[in-house]
């Protein structure tokens, strides 16, 4: 098999990889990749993360959102899917919504496929109110997304939110607010975090 970013054929390196479902990644790719489990707060909001967003990351999401690269779904959960499915047990898993516009665009909806190893129940009824394509805004436009989101669904009890990753944080902001009213509890997890965009 051969790493699914840079090419190399990939051997078996470490004594985790013997235990866990084949790396798409070569042992050098994922290593670029950073990954360090840590909980950042953006506007009074915790959230667990796990990958700077200014690393290999970057350009392995890039590839997957905008080149539409499906093969590369199991790539940014590697290693981290059985924490989430045994941390989280017992909660609803609510994805940030991207545009009707971006997923007819790709074929595919990038979270939903890049989570489907996630065994907790999804929230169902969370949309954008007004299509708005975040990709080449500003901080302040990206802030709009904050009054963007719906939420119609039925009453919830524990709820993840999740997103791939966090700039300014106003899409987790906003699907946070949405939802808060009928959940008992919110938990936050964005993949990667960009550190440049963010304001407390």
């Amino acid at each position: 098999m051969r790493c699914l970013y840079c090419g190399k054929k990939k051997t078996k390196e470490s004594l985790t990889s013997f235990f866990l479902e084949e790396d798409p990644l070569c042992v050098d790719c994922r290593k670029q990749m950073g990954s360090q489990r840590k909980t950042i707060e953006v506007k009074g909001m915790k959230i667990e993360t796990f990958y700077e967003y200014d690393s290999l990351y970057k350009s392995l999401l890039i590839q997957y959102k905008e080149c539409y690269d499906e093969a590369l779904k199991d790539v940014f959960l590697y290693g981290i899917v059985d924490y989430i499915n045994l941390r989280y047990h017992g909660y609803h898993l609510a994805l940030v919504p991207s545009s009707i516009q971006k997923r007819k665009e790709r074929g595919f909806d990038h979270l939903e496929l890049m989570c489907e190893k996630i065994k907790l129940k999804r929230v169902k009824g969370l949309r954008m109110k007004t299509e708005l394509i975040q990709e080449g805004k500003n901080a302040e436009q990206r802030r709009e997304m904050e009054d963007n989101y719906i939420y119609e669904g039925e009453d919830l009890g524990k709820v993840l939110l999740f997103d791939d990753v966090v700039t300014t944080g106003s899409s987790l902001m906003g699907t946070f607010w949405a939802i808060k009213g009928k959940t008992a509890k919110i938990k936050v997890l964005s993949l990667a975090y960009k550190s440049k965009g963010l304001h407390n």
